[in-house]
C-alpha cells in the first residue's frame, strides 16, 4: 500500500492533470529474447538489453519466430506471457504497465476509432479490477492484524479501539454496556499433561461457543493465553449474567478426546469456565472508563477463582 501511495497515485494524478510523459517506471522491465531465449535475430529487440523497452508495446517483433503486429493485435497475448508477468513481479508493477499502456494508446492513436476505444476501456476494466484487488487484499491484511489466528475472535490489540467507541457511545446516548472476563479453570495442567494442541482444541471450542452465544453487534476477544474478554453494548447487568452462563454451561458440558503423541488416545478430559462480569448504568456512562470495566470485571473474575472456579460472578 505504500508503493502504491507513492508511486501510482502521483502519476495518476499526473495524467488527470494533463501533464505530459506521465509514466509508471518500472524498474523490473525484461528483456524478451534473454527470457525466451530467443533467436529471432531479424527482430528489432534482439540484444537489446534496456530496461525501459517494453516488447509488448513494439511492432513488428518476433516471438517464437513469428512476426508480430501492432500493440492492438497482441496485447492479449503477450499479457499472458512470460516476459509480461516476469516484468510485474507485484501488483503494484501489474498496475502501473496496465496505465503505461492506457496511456500508450492515447498517445498513439488518440482514440481515433472505436476499436481503439474498445482496447482502452478493456484496460480501464483490467485496471479498476486491479484496484479492487488491492483494496480486497487490503481489507484481507487488516482482518488478520485483529483477529488471533486460533480462535477466530478479535485480538488484545483491537479491544482498546472497541472498548473507546462503545465507551463514547455510552456516553453520548446513556444506554448500557456490560463486560465480561472469562477463564479456563486448570488450563495450564492441559498442556503439561496432554501437549499444546489439546490446549489449543480447548481455546479454539471457547472460541466458537462465545460466537455461538453472543449477538453479531457484540464483540469478543482473546485477551491472553486462556482468558477472554466479551464486550456488550446495549446490555445490563441481569442479561449479560444470563450469557455468561449459557457459556459457562455449554463449557462445562463438554468433553474433549485427550492424546498424546506416541500414547494415543488416553480418555475424554473437561475443564470449567470463571466468568466476571461487569456492567454500566445509564445514569453512569459519563463517569466510566476502560480501565474501570477492565478492572471491575478482572475483580470479580478474582472472587470466581477463589470460590473454585466454574461460577459467574457479578462486580459489585
Amino acid at each position: 500500500m505504500k508503493r502504491l501511495r507513492e508511486e501510482i497515485i502521483p502519476v495518476l494524478i499526473k495524467a488527470l492533470s494533463g501533464g505530459e510523459g506521465a509514466v509508471f517506471e518500472n524498474s523490473c522491465i525484461a528483456s524478451c529474447w534473454k527470457t525466451l531465449a530467443c533467436k529471432s535475430v531479424e527482430c528489432p529487440l534482439y540484444g537489446l538489453d534496456s530496461g525501459t523497452v517494453r516488447c509488448w508495446q513494439s511492432e513488428d517483433t518476433y516471438c517464437g519466430g513469428e512476426h508480430q503486429g501492432p500493440f492492438e493485435e497482441k496485447y492479449a497475448m503477450c499479457s499472458a506471457c512470460r516476459v509480461f508477468k516476469d516484468s510485474c513481479p507485484s501488483i503494484v508493477e501489474e498496475t502501473g504497465e496496465l496505465f503505461n499502456n492506457i496511456m500508450f494508446l492515447f498517445n498513439k492513436q488518440k482514440v481515433k476509432t472505436l476499436e481503439d476505444r474498445s482496447h482502452i476501456e478493456h484496460l480501464s476494466r483490467e485496471l479498476v479490477a486491479a484496484l479492487e484487488q488491492i483494496d480486497v487484499k487490503n481489507r484481507e491484511i487488516q482482518k488478520m492484524m485483529i483477529t488471533d489466528k486460533l480462535t477466530g475472535l478479535f485480538n488484545r490489540h483491537h479491544l482498546i479501539t472497541v472498548l473507546e467507541n462503545e465507551i463514547a457511545r455510552c456516553n453520548r446516548y446513556g444506554h448500557p454496556l456490560a463486560l465480561m472476563m472469562i477463564d479456563i479453570d486448570g488450563f495450564k495442567s492441559i498442556n503439561d499433561a496432554y501437549g499444546q494442541s489439546a490446549g489449543d482444541i480447548m481455546l479454539g471450542y471457547v472460541g466458537v461457543l462465545i460466537k455461538e452465544n453472543t449477538r453479531k453487534f457484540d464483540r469478543s476477544f482473546r485477551y491472553g493465553g486462556e482468558e477472554f474478554i466479551v464486550v456488550l453494548p446495549e446490555t445490563d447487568m441481569t442479561l449479560a449474567y444470563i450469557v455468561a452462563e449459557r457459556i459457562r454451561k455449554g463449557f462445562e458440558a463438554r468433553n474433549f478426546a485427550a492424546s498424546i503423541k506416541g500414547k494415543g488416545y488416553l480418555g475424554n478430559i473437561s475443564r470449567t469456565l470463571s466468568i466476571g462480569i461487569t456492567a454500566t448504568f445509564p445514569y453512569k456512562t459519563n463517569n466510566i472508563s476502560m480501565e474501570d470495566l477492565l478492572n471491575q470485571s478482572d475483580k470479580a473474575l478474582y472472587l470466581a477463582k477463589s470460590k473454585g472456579g466454574n461460577i459467574s460472578v457479578k462486580y459489585e
